[in-house]
């Protein structure tokens, strides 16, 4: 609309000076003519009083026998002397020495003693007795009346283009909403079917719409089976591990009722047993309705963080991690536990692994109460740290930096997916104290995201 508005000014600016310039020079062109006119009057009085020596000072044409006439002439000899002027040119005293040019004819505008005159010049030879002399005639017109009438002129023009403009822009607003009419149609279907409340496009749609919504209802319809297929496919697989982790977890608590087994071990069985059942059901979750689909709360950060550490120094205990946790007791996280579970679950586990034998976790919130605060979860290691090449394709997937350590290089691709659903952010850097890897992420809290 901004690039249409701008282009209907600037073509309306450059007829209206078009039209004002072409009144102007048909203007100027019709004073040539009637000044051209005047001169052989002129000319015919040279010749009526030839051999006399005489000229009288009223001429035939009234204009230029008025005192307050704008009509003015003039005739110089041919050494540029005024012999001869009209009585509407007593008011001013001439200071022109026009030079005689056989037949020369000139028609200019010039300003003279603060007034400007379209001035026509005419060099002639006339004879006068046995003698040939040579004359310029000079008619000239005060600009007065050009000046007043090309003004009210250029306003009338650029009333009507104004109000041409408006015209114009209205009929244009109203064709380009007529236009995209089926556009905003189509927008509000589209919003309709991310709300969940539209499965597929209508097909009432103007023959150059309906070339984009038919492949995309055909893509959505393709979607729709994939989606299914995958839905069915995630709820095989959980039915699936359910049944043998659920026996996995039932032998383990009978265990635990026997006198000589060894309780510890049992209860780490018993405690991963059931986190690989809630991650079972959350990765179900996630991939059938989507992250907009997960009720979200408010989940203490630090309960978590303490549980996933001591779960780990345990799977890495050949290595005596020590770890040092930071946490402020004001944190809170606004979202889904699945989601913070997997978040500080890959990056802890990536820690432990690739650390020597130290790992710190500082959990805190930025910003004031009054203003939108953030979870800010920071994760140190001492292990070799993230090259600066592959900060940022680390968190593809598939990609891995360092391809000794096993893995599938899919971790941190959920973390920044994660994050980014949260419109967080997610940078990777080298750890000031400790010296290797340092993960940083800030999560914006409240409803919001």
């Amino acid at each position: 609309m901004l690039a249409t508005t701008v282009s209907v000014v600037v073509f309306l600016a450059f007829v209206s000076f078009a039209i004002i310039k072409s009144y102007q020079s048909a203007t100027e062109a019709n004073i040539e003519r009637g000044l051209s006119q005047d001169t052989n009057e002129l000319i015919a009085l040279l010749e009526d009083t030839q051999g006399t020596g005489w000229l009288p000072n009223e001429l035939v044409n009234p204009n230029y026998n008025q005192p307050l006439s704008p009509y003015i002439g003039l005739i110089f000899d041919e050494h540029g002397k005024l012999i001869w002027q009209s009585l509407s040119s007593y008011r001013y005293d001439f200071k022109m020495h026009p030079v005689f040019y056989n037949l020369n004819r000139k028609f200019y505008h010039k300003k003279l003693q603060g007034e400007g005159f379209f001035i026509y010049e005419f060099s002639v030879r006339q004879p006068v007795g046995n003698t040939i002399k040579d004359y310029t005639l000079v008619t000239m017109y005060q600009d007065k009346i050009y000046q007043s009438n090309a003004s009210r002129f250029a306003t009338i023009v650029l009333l009507w283009m104004t109000g041409g403009l408006f015209l114009m822009l209205l009929v244009i607003t109203w064709t380009l909403r007529w236009g995209f009419k089926p556009l905003r149609f189509l927008a509000g279907e589209l919003s309709e079917m991310k709300s969940g409340d539209r499965s597929q496009l209508s097909h009432h749609y103007p023959m150059e719409i309906s070339r984009i919504t038919r492949p995309l209802n055909a893509l959505l319809y393709r979607e729709r089976e994939s989606r299914e297929r995958l839905k069915n496919t995630m709820g095989d697989l959980a039915h699936s591990l359910k049944t043998p982790l659920a026996a996995i977890q039932a032998s383990a608590q009978s265990l635990e009722s026997l006198p000589d087994v060894p309780k510890d071990p049992l209860a780490d069985i018993i405690e991963q047993a059931q986190r690989m059942n809630t991650t079972i059901t959350y990765q179900l979750k996630r991939a059938v309705v989507g992250r907009q689909g997960i009720a979200q709360s408010r989940i203490d950060p630090k309960p978590m963080a303490e549980k996933l550490c001591r779960a780990l120094t345990k799977v890495y205990a050949a290595k005596d991690v020590d770890v040092e946790l930071d946490a402020a007791d004001d944190c809170y996280f606004d979202g889904d536990e699945g989601d913070l579970m997997e978040v500080m679950g890959n990056l802890l586990e990536n820690a432990f692994r690739l650390c020597v034998c130290q790992v710190k976790v500082t959990l805190s919130l930025e910003g004031e109460k009054k203003q939108r605060q953030h979870l800010q979860l920071q994760i140190d290691d001492d292990g070799p740290g993230v090259p600066v090449d592959k900060r940022e394709s680390i968190l593809q997937r598939g990609v891995r930096a360092d391809s000794r350590n096993p893995g599938q290089g899919i971790g941190l691709a959920v973390v920044a997916d994660i994050v980014a659903s949260y419109h967080g952010q997610l940078t990777i850097s080298q750890a000031d104290g400790l010296g290797g890897a340092r993960f940083y992420i800030s999560l914006p809290l409240g409803s919001n995201y």
